[in-house]
């Protein structure tokens, strides 16, 4: 995987003058393309003409039969009513914004309606790293209490959680396929921790040891912050950096480490944090971890 460094290399003398030339017209070409897509994607601005552009939104994703249009502002995506009034509303106060919006309402629908119909299969299951807050959030939108997903502590912020995983979506566990497994919670959770084992390489096939002053990024579809669950699977990337590992995992599908806490090396590493985490439509946590043979702790 990548290994990011905190400064360019310099290319000398005419190859750097043609390197930045080439860069530059990349650059200007990068802008105009995206400056033509999005003048050319136009929303409808009537209700009619809007509800059928979200609808063939969806239906690119989702498939033609699963996407009906049942009235102006009104879908259907399989037997759940989806209203896009409050869309229409948004993209009548602000048209420049309006077709980021739909782009946005068509990803989150996508997610979960994909989510929603992984079926409950022993083969699916995976352990997953997530927030307690963001875990307790999903229990209140179900009516649930603080038992009804079975998290339980990891370190700091994070918990590990049961879930059903597609690599194209993923959703919790609930009571209702417990039954359905015929498994209890402790077996549904043994079950989850070894495929997700089974489902990833080791650490050092996949991540580069970082030297001094360096970020690596383990990224990719399987859900990485899972790799943090097996803590003497780093040891072999820690052994490499001279015995520092210290880590953050900023989205679901993202970790980044580093193998020196010097400040300038820690500050780059909280920089790419932020960053991701900013632009992440999963972000998890911006907490720094440092590892040890018994396990992570939380950096201050």
């Amino acid at each position: 995987m990548p290994v990011m460094r905190l400064r360019p290399s310099r290319a000398p003398g005419r190859r750097a003058a043609a390197l930045r030339a080439a860069c530059a017209a990349l650059a200007w070409l990068g802008v105009a393309a995206m400056g033509a897509q999005a003048q050319s994607t136009v929303v409808p601005p009537d209700a009619p003409g809007f509800t059928e552009y979200v609808a063939s939104q969806l239906r690119q994703q989702l498939g033609d039969a699963t996407v009906v249009v049942r009235e102006p502002l009104t879908l259907g995506i399989a037997s759940e009513r989806t209203p896009l009034d409050k869309l229409y509303a948004a993209c009548q106060g602000n048209r420049s914004h309006c077709a980021d919006d739909v782009n946005a309402f068509v990803k989150t629908r996508t997610q979960a309606f994909r989510a929603a119909t992984i079926p409950a299969t022993r083969e699916t299951l995976r352990l997953a790293v997530r927030t307690a807050a963001s875990v307790q959030q999903a229990q209140r939108e179900v009516g649930g209490d603080a038992t009804t997903f079975r998290p339980r502590p990891f370190v700091g912020p994070l918990v590990t959680v049961p879930v059903f995983d597609t690599l194209r979506a993923s959703r919790l566990i609930s009571e209702k396929d417990y039954k359905t497994l015929n498994l209890s919670v402790d077996q549904v959770r043994e079950t989850a921790r070894k495929n997700t084992y089974d489902s990833m390489p080791q650490v050092l096939q996949t991540a580069k040891p970082a030297a001094p002053g360096e970020v690596g990024k383990l990224d990719g579809p399987v859900p990485q912050p899972s790799r943090l669950v097996f803590i003497d699977d780093w040891k072999p990337l820690a052994d490499a950096q001279k015995g520092k590992l210290i880590v953050a995992a900023p989205s679901n599908d993202t970790v980044l480490y580093v193998g020196d806490d010097d400040a300038a090396t820690i500050d780059a590493l909280r920089a790419q944090v932020r960053e991701i985490m900013g632009k992440s439509a999963n972000p998890l946590t911006d907490v720094l971890l440092r590892w040890s043979p018994s396990g992570w702790t939380v950096m201050p």
